[in-house]
């Protein structure tokens, strides 16, 4: 039996590698990528001269601040010394009258105080317990002038309205008026201010209504 199995030999034709590598070359030379363009754009000339910049005066400046500043320095300064014034004459005054509503207040016991002497006086009797009220209206007005409070001067003396409170008029006996010539309640000065007034009677003219 003859075997019909015949060799058969594939050829094959391997491209030239030169020819190849020059093929594509060219290719990607014919395709090469083009740069963008900027389409609209103007070109800006540059200038070579130096943009100009606004000449200020610096020191001048700093002069017109300074001055504007130490302005407001004596300004506050002046101020302060001004409230530092003022608040040492507030304490000043406060403290000169600091007892006023309470040598006030005391006022009352003072005059009962006299009334007691008073009374006394006019009855004649002089006892270990008048000496005593006597003593103890001495010592209290002792005190009260200690803190600085004096009597207003009122009996025999013209009408001050400054310092009397006139509660009544009654007809003068020697042609003075406005004279006072009864004092039915002390008046007291707190150093120079007024603490109380003296309450008087005051003469009038004959011809003037009384109790007015």
């Amino acid at each position: 039996m003859t075997d019909d199995r015949r060799g058969k030999v594939k050829i094959t034709i391997a491209p030239d590698s030169n020819e190849g590598t020059n093929n594509t070359i060219a290719s990607e030379a014919e395709h090469a990528p083009s740069q963008p363009m900027i389409v609209g754009q103007a070109e800006t000339p540059v200038s070579d001269q130096p943009e100009e910049i606004p000449q200020v005066d610096l020191l001048e400046e700093a002069r017109k601040e300074a001055d504007e500043n130490r302005d407001r320095w004596t300004r506050a300064v002046a101020e302060l010394e001004n409230y530092r014034k003022r608040m040492a004459q507030e304490r000043s005054r406060f403290q000169k009258y600091q007892y006023e509503y309470l040598l006030r207040d005391l006022l009352p016991v003072l005059d009962n105080l006299q009334r007691a002497l008073d009374h006394c006086s006019q009855a004649g009797t002089s006892d270990s317990f008048t000496e005593g009220v006597c003593m103890i209206a001495g010592m209290f007005r002792d005190i009260m002038e200690r803190y600085g409070i004096k009597e207003i001067k009122a009996l025999g003396e013209p009408f001050d309205p400054q310092f009397h409170e006139a509660i009544a008029r009654m007809p003068s006996t020697d042609g003075r008026s406005n004279i006072v010539v009864e004092e039915m309640e002390k008046g007291y000065l707190y150093h120079d201010r007024l603490l109380r007034p003296a309450r008087v009677v005051v003469s009038a003219e004959v011809g003037q209504e009384t109790g007015s």
